[in-house]
Order: C-alpha cells, then sequence, then structure tokens
C-alpha cells in the first residue's frame, strides 16, 4: 500500500500575494477557494470569463481582485508568494512553474503533478471547522465524494460545540494563567471537550432514531 506522504497545512495568507494564471473554468475553481483568505489575489490571463470578474462581488462586499487582461510573460511570478498556473495549456503551466520555483515561489500547476508543490484539496467548511482531503493527487474525484459525505454530518450542532469548547478554554487559560499550570490547563480542556463530545455523539444518535 503506498503512503500519503504530503505534509498537511493551512496556510494564512494574510498579507501575501497571490497569482493566478488564467481565466477559464479552471482558474474559477481556483479563485472561489481563495476568497474567503486574506490573500491580495491576481487574476492574469488573456480572456477572462465573467465568471471570474464576478468573484469580486458586489456592494457592500466586494472583495479586492486585480484582473490583468494579457499574455502571461516571463517574470510575470516575480514577488508574488504563491502562483497557481491555472491555463488550459499545460507547457505553459509548466514552464510558469519551473519559473517559481527557481524563485523559491510555491506552485501548483494544474493537474500536473510533477509540477506542484501543494496540491488544493477538497475543502468541508463549517463555521471554524475546516477540514482538508487529500487523495496525494491521485482521485480527487473521490476526494469530493468524500467532502459530501462529511459535509452531511457537520451541522449548526457542531459549531455550537466548538464555541462552547473555546468559551471554557478561553476561562482556563485565564485563571490558570501561570507556565507552571500548563497541564492542569491541558487535563481540564481535555476533561470538558470528552464531556462535551460525549454529549454531542448522544444527541446525533438521538436525532437519527427520531428521524
Amino acid at each position: 500500500m503506498s503512503k500519503n506522504k504530503l505534509y498537511p497545512i493551512f496556510l494564512k495568507l494574510e498579507h501575501k500575494k497571490v497569482l493566478i494564471v488564467g481565466g477559464g473554468l479552471i482558474a474559477l475553481q481556483k479563485l472561489v477557494g481563495l476568497l474567503n483568505t486574506d490573500a491580495a489575489i491576481t487574476v492574469l490571463a488573456p480572456t477572462i470569463m465573467d465568471e471570474v470578474y464576478a468573484c469580486k462581488g458586489v456592494f457592500p462586499d466586494i472583495r479586492h481582485i486585480k484582473f490583468i487582461e494579457r499574455d502571461y510573460e516571463f517574470e510575470d511570478e516575480k514577488d508574488f508568494d504563491l502562483v497557481i498556473a491555472a491555463t488550459d495549456i499545460n507547457e505553459l503551466n509548466n514552464t510558469i512553474a519551473n519559473r517559481c520555483r527557481d524563485q523559491l515561489i510555491l506552485v501548483n500547476s494544474v493537474d500536473q503533478m510533477d509540477y506542484c508543490d501543494f496540491y488544493v484539496p477538497s475543502i468541508v467548511d463549517s463555521g471554524d471547522v475546516k477540514i482538508a482531503i487529500s487523495t496525494n493527487g491521485k482521485a480527487p474525484a473521490l476526494a469530493q465524494k468524500l467532502r459530501l459525505e462529511l459535509e452531511r454530518n457537520l451541522d449548526n450542532g457542531f459549531q455550537e460545540l466548538v464555541s462552547k469548547i473555546s468559551e471554557f478554554r478561553t476561562k482556563v487559560k485565564k485563571k490558570f494563567d501561570k507556565d507552571s499550570d500548563s497541564r492542569r490547563r491541558m487535563k481540564l480542556v481535555c476533561w470538558y471537550t470528552d464531556r462535551e463530545w460525549s454529549k454531542f455523539q448522544n444527541k446525533e444518535r438521538v436525532n437519527v432514531y427520531q428521524y
């Protein structure tokens, strides 16, 4: 059995510049995934479809995105922190990826595993809970099915559980604020988490039975 050796992380993109090269459906998919981040996003392509432009939103929820309608040029990737090459020309995507790697810029060349420093996972997003699903780049359609299955099991009650545990954790940190209290804090938070998790599971089982 092969192993998934990817290192899962969640990137903080505040004050980071992200470049998407491409203006079609693939670029749209990647752009939508970035809309809820704080990244400064630039979309570069000779033709950008209306649906991509629409991602900037409408007043008062306008998301600032810079759109540049022209062909990719040498060094366009310069000064960006992360680049997604999402054109419909694999050779161009891979050229962009090589350029980025020469400059130590994280890059994803869509559907080209050997030219990716990272893969964009399927995301389950429910309030403060975010789950990333990876099939090591081998079966993205299966990752989408797993996402849908998890979404069905994350309802509003789960967000309430997160809020309760977060509130308790904050109170414990204030009451036991010394470094020497770290073990006590951890035990209290673990105890409370276990208790609330058991209550949540019992509630879910009752709801299923009633249904």
